[in-house]
């Protein structure tokens, strides 16, 4: 019974680790004059460049040096260099598939926000989520992706009027 707790406990722990290690990652990239603005603004930003931009028929980070995917290596490191370090074997393992599982559905989900015709847009949530996306391409609110739950903690939240 105590091992299930462990892995509860660390599976709950990584989801909210992962989603702000994401949520923190998207928001440092902002940061005017940052190290890691570059990759982002430059790149995934410049070619979506506002709300009404947003939609392509195939989805681009950026390329090279300007590739946005780069912002998030960083923080994502140091998120499984910690749940390697502090969890037990087993339980690392857990969180560490968890969070690779939550990391492609964030990609996958941006993507699809993006995409013209996306199959998800008959999902109201879906539909939703991708509103409050396109805010993020016009002002510096809604960093993640679905789960707004650090955006909401930290003032960055912005929900269409």
């Amino acid at each position: 019974m105590r091992t299930i707790g462990l892995y509860l406990i660390a599976l709950v722990g990584g989801y909210f680790a992962t989603t702000f290690a994401l949520w923190f990652s998207h928001w440092f990239a902002h940061l005017r004059g940052g190290p890691l603005t570059g990759f982002h603004v430059r790149g995934h930003h410049r070619l979506y460049p506002s709300g009404a931009a947003c939609l392509a028929d195939s989805f681009k980070y950026g390329r090279g040096r300007e590739d946005s995917v780069y912002t998030f290596v960083p923080w994502l490191t140091l998120l499984v260099a910690a749940i390697w370090w502090f969890l037990p074997l087993g339980p690392a393992i857990a969180v560490t598939a968890e969070g690779t599982v939550i990391v492609g559905l964030f990609s996958y989900l941006h993507e699809q926000f993006h995409m013209s015709g996306s199959q998800l847009e008959s999902s109201k949530s879906f539909t939703r989520a991708r509103e409050r996306h396109f805010l993020h391409h016009d002002r510096r609110v809604n960093f993640a992706v679905y789960d707004h739950c650090w955006d909401v903690a930290f003032g960055t939240f912005l929900e269409k009027k």
